[in-house]
């Protein structure tokens, strides 16, 4: 009797630390995806969005977490940007004649409702605390952008208090780092919009910058050589720099973590690729180059890799430190999701 005892004890531990690996966890399909895909999957809570379409007609189309149908909530002639919030999505609708809305979407329902009238659409959105800020980039030498003479690429990020209250410029920022391409608007943490610039080659350079919400002066926290990627969640702030410890500081990346309200930074972790991307979810965070996924900064300030590899990542997002849900390209574009955590698993298992 006690050899059996022993017997199953030692079969329920080696199965809780093959489940702990994550080696056997493949990738889960949640929907197919049509038409091409205009931003990368967003989520929050139980509920996953984005924008897909074709030169006609652009959509938000969003699913449940846990696998389902797809729905269609929103469809336009012309979409952008996408935040979401709680059960609330906010994207902007162009109307074609030099106007545009912030809309608020509900998930679950549909519903939809005008936030505030926009003198033009948004390429990016966030949303946190009581803020909505989006930003716009313009070509040098259009017309609507405030108090610059737009000789080189503009961008302008504008911001408005949740539910109520005026449009307000936070920052108009021009130069290099401002196009399109090069600028990525990060978040709000406090009353303070964050955003990242890089410059192209050969002067490869990316700086993170803020300002408040209501508009004010603009403050560089960080700079580093080279092409760069952050993350900003509940007021933590991640971005990578070169190597610490590499022979070669540039062939490398280590990861710096910054309190905003504290200020001062860490690294959490080195030896990572050059072309890492950071994320942030639940407080962890994550780096993810070539298919693989590490979980930087554990106990022991280590890096554990969570060995993802899903074949044709395209984009990805960690969400409530339990999934990693992810675009895959290919012959048929899908999105999907991977477990992370030990009690995701173990519901990944029961087809939950």
């Amino acid at each position: 009797m006690r050899r059996d005892v022993i017997i199953v004890a030692v079969l329920l531990l080696a199965g809780l630390a093959y489940l702990s690996t994550g080696r056997w966890a493949g990738p889960r399909l949640l929907c197919q995806v049509t038409g091409r895909v205009l931003s990368p999957p967003v989520g929050a809570g139980r509920w996953v969005a984005w924008l897909e379409g074709d030169e006609k007609e652009r959509r938000l189309v969003v699913t449940a977490r846990s696998g389902g149908e797809r729905r269609t909530v929103l469809a336009a002639a012309e979409l952008s940007g996408l935040a979401v919030r709680g059960e609330t999505a906010y994207v902007t609708r162009s109307e074609g004649n030099g106007r545009a809305e912030l809309l608020e979407v509900s998930l679950p329902g549909g519903g939809t409702k005008t936030a505030a009238e926009l003198p033009e659409g948004a390429d990016q959105i966030a949303c946190a605390g009581g803020w909505v800020v989006w930003r716009r980039s313009r070509e040098p030498g259009l017309p609507g952008v405030p108090f610059v003479a737009a000789a080189a690429p503009v961008t302008v990020i504008r911001a408005r208090p949740v539910g109520r209250g005026p449009v307000r410029v936070a920052a108009v920022v021009s130069g290099e780092g401002s196009s399109k391409e090069g600028f990525d608007l990060l978040g709000v943490a406090g009353d303070r919009a964050y955003w990242l610039e890089r410059s192209a080659a050969p002067n490869e350079r990316t700086w993170i910058r803020r300002a408040p919400c209501p508009g004010g002066e603009v403050e560089t926290i960080a700079e580093e050589p080279g092409i760069r990627s952050a993350a900003l969640e509940d007021g933590v702030l991640l971005w990578t720099g070169p190597s610490l410890e590499a022979g070669s500081a540039m062939s490398c990346s280590s990861v710096k973590r910054m309190d905003v309200e504290k200020g001062g930074s860490e690294v959490i972790a080195d030896w990572l690729g050059r072309e890492t991307v950071v994320l942030l979810s639940s407080g962890e965070g994550y780096g993810q180059e070539q298919g693989s996924l590490w979980r930087l900064g554990g106990k022991r300030g280590e890096q554990r890799r969570l060995s993802i590899g899903p074949p044709g990542l395209m984009s990805g997002r960690v969400i409530g430190d339990e999934e990693f849900i992810f675009l895959r390209g290919g012959a048929q574009m899908a999105l999907a999701k991977r477990p992370l955590s030990l009690w995701s698993r173990i519901r990944s298992l029961a087809g939950r």
